[in-house]
């Protein structure tokens, strides 16, 4: 798969790392179909975070689950039409 790693201030790079493996029944496998960068992202870009290289970003998503051990509740489900 694709990611977005971080290799220091203002050095991102996107990258072919492992494919995610389920390892607790709480997890899931998500392919993400948009992103969007968070402000919360530019403070480790420009060095002001505590980031260390080989990090991955990335918390601002949305996807399509392909993997769970659980059923997860309706109210975890969203979808825009």
């Amino acid at each position: 798969m694709r990611a977005t790693v971080y290799h220091g201030p203002g050095d991102m790079r996107v990258e072919n790392v492992p494919d995610p493996q389920i390892q607790q029944s709480t997890d899931a496998i998500v392919r993400i179909t948009h992103a969007c960068i968070c402000g919360s992202d530019l403070w480790f870009y420009r060095g002001l975070d505590n980031w260390q290289p080989g990090w991955r970003a990335g918390h601002e998503w949305m996807g399509k689950l392909r993997k769970s051990v659980l059923t997860p509740p309706p109210s975890w489900i969203s979808a825009l039409t």
